[in-house]
């Protein structure tokens, strides 16, 4: 099985187009309230309008109203709702219910004690992160008895993503801040990135 692969942090018309050209599983539009990467509902729809129906729209919010997310997601529209914030089990159920969409949490993987928690949760689906765009790895030899299915981010870029999946297995990837040059998306960066994880899957028996 193919590793999903998520280009995330599109902000621009031209961020869309690179991503077309690659064909990623997601892309992700940031909305959590003072993030570098962050856009509007309005623009996030626009974006997405250029985007190849092919991809899948995943909205990151972080501690942001379930009736703000709900409203989001329908103007994008989205696809996946992924929660980096504080949210509770039974934000999650709500926001599920809300969206109808599937929604992933991020974790913050600074101790192994973390992953407990997020084996334990209800979420759709879960992202294992080294911090809130910190461009860091976290201790992966921590994932060796991690069973669930998990997107891997933090701190990934075309140098370690090859050596992630071989010997992690993730479901996918996510990345956003490697795929960058001076702060903008990058589309040679965002293709190498793509051939990356494509060639480590064509090496690796999953």
């Amino acid at each position: 099985m193919a590793t999903e692969l998520k280009f995330c942090g599109m902000r621009r018309e031209a961020d869309i187009l690179a991503a077309n050209a690659c064909l990623p599983d997601y892309i992700g539009f940031v909305f959590a309230a003072g993030a570098r990467r962050a856009v509007t509902p309005e623009t996030a729809r626009e974006l997405r309008a250029k985007a190849d129906p092919r991809i899948l729209a995943v909205g990151v919010f972080a501690d942001q109203s379930p009736a703000y997310i709900a409203d989001a997601a329908a103007k994008v529209p989205l696809d996946v709702i992924q929660l980096h914030g504080s949210e509770s089990e039974t934000v999650v159920e709500e926001i599920r219910r809300r969206t109808g969409k599937p929604v992933w949490r991020a974790f913050q993987v600074t101790a192994p004690a973390v992953l407990t928690t997020a084996a334990e949760t209800g979420a759709d689906g879960i992202l294992l992160d080294s911090g809130k765009g910190s461009g860091k790895t976290f201790a992966w030899e921590w994932l060796r008895y991690f069973s669930r299915p998990y997107m891997l981010a933090g701190g990934l870029d075309i140098e370690n993503v090859g050596e992630a999946i071989r010997t992690l297995s993730p479901r996918g990837v996510d990345v956003s801040s490697a795929l960058e040059t001076d702060g903008q998306k990058d589309p040679e960066k965002m293709r190498a990135f793509a051939e990356a994880v494509r060639r480590a899957d064509s090496e690796t028996e999953r």
